[in-house]
């Protein structure tokens, strides 16, 4: 567990003069259609239409192989893909959607792939015993999300998601919306992926708290069963989290508060939570008694929406 835009164009018409020797005719042209504004939910939909589902890898075009012990590569449209997904994800909770891949560390990152997909298991510390072990896909795994049955992009996803027991904290999400990260780098085959989380800093587009799902409007396809709220250096020891829907009062548990993960946060899992409504559902959470922050308080409303 270590481990919209909008684009305008501008159309130019260039005229020349015409002469004739009769009567110049009327301009009977039209005036410019006004510029359509775009709602908040309108974007979040294009984004997620756009930039989430425009980053699915059906295959990612792997070139190893685990008989060989060969760790192979990715092509760039599977490049371009990861990166699109991890910027979707941090755009959607209000960070720098600017990260880059750092290519310096793809041999290791693939290298930390294999080994997972070849052994059918996931370690931060694989003994030297496992098949296609390396001590370079070994540091890898030591610094990285790791992902089997899985790859690319869709891996993201999962680690955003951070379902399973051993993942109550939401490590893989946290280090994927560590808010100073400015690049990442990974390795994937066809059934495993590794991201490297650790270093790359520098990013000061940081915003007042971030939370997973975020504040505003969030397909309903992307809310899953742990909800999370972190702040840098903020304490969560004691603080209590609440929430409200269109039902009243949501019944939640309070994961232990687990800090060493990216940014410090609060996990917590809420009850009856409406993700196949067809019409848009709001939560509203409310984070109290927090520490070592600017307030000790924060509200904001959540919508579920079916792009």
């Amino acid at each position: 567990m270590r481990g919209k835009v909008l684009k305008g164009i501008l159309l130019f018409a260039i005229t020349g003069s015409m002469f004739y020797s009769c009567k110049k005719s009327d301009d009977n042209s039209s005036p410019p259609a006004p510029a359509v504004v775009m709602s908040a939910r309108d974007l979040a939909v294009q984004d997620y239409n756009t930039n989430f589902l425009g980053s699915n890898v059906t295959n990612p075009g792997w070139t190893g192989s685990t008989f060989s012990c060969d760790a192979g590569t990715a092509p760039q449209s599977t490049h371009n893909a990861v990166i699109k997904r991890i910027n979707y994800f941090r755009r959607l909770v209000g960070l720098n959607d600017n990260c880059t891949l750092d290519t310096s560390r793809f041999a290791e990152e693939q290298q930390t792939a294999l080994m997972m997909h070849a052994n059918n298991q996931l370690s931060h510390s694989p003994p030297n015993t496992w098949s296609c072990w390396t001590s370079l896909g070994s540091s890898g795994a030591g610094s990285s999300n790791l992902a089997l049955g899985s790859h690319s992009s869709n891996a993201v996803t999962l680690f955003i998601n951070d379902y399973g027991s051993g993942n109550t904290a939401v490590g893989h999400r946290r280090w994927l919306l560590h808010s100073l990260k400015t690049a990442f780098s990974y390795g994937t085959t066809d059934n495993a992926m590794a991201i490297y989380v650790f270093g790359a800093g520098g990013n000061t587009q940081i915003p007042p708290f971030i939370a997973y799902p975020p504040k505003g409007y969030i397909p309903q396809q992307l809310v899953y069963n742990r909800w999370s709220f972190s702040i840098p250096g903020a304490e969560f020891s004691t603080a209590n989290v609440t929430m409200t829907g269109p039902s009243g009062a949501v019944s939640l548990l309070v994961n232990t508060v687990v800090d060493g993960y990216g940014d410090n946060t609060i996990v917590w899992e809420p009850t009856g939570i409406n993700t196949s409504s067809i019409t848009d559902v709001t939560y509203t959470v409310t984070i109290t008694g927090v520490g070592n922050t600017s307030s000790s308080t924060y509200t904001y409303n959540v919508t579920l929406i079916k792009p």
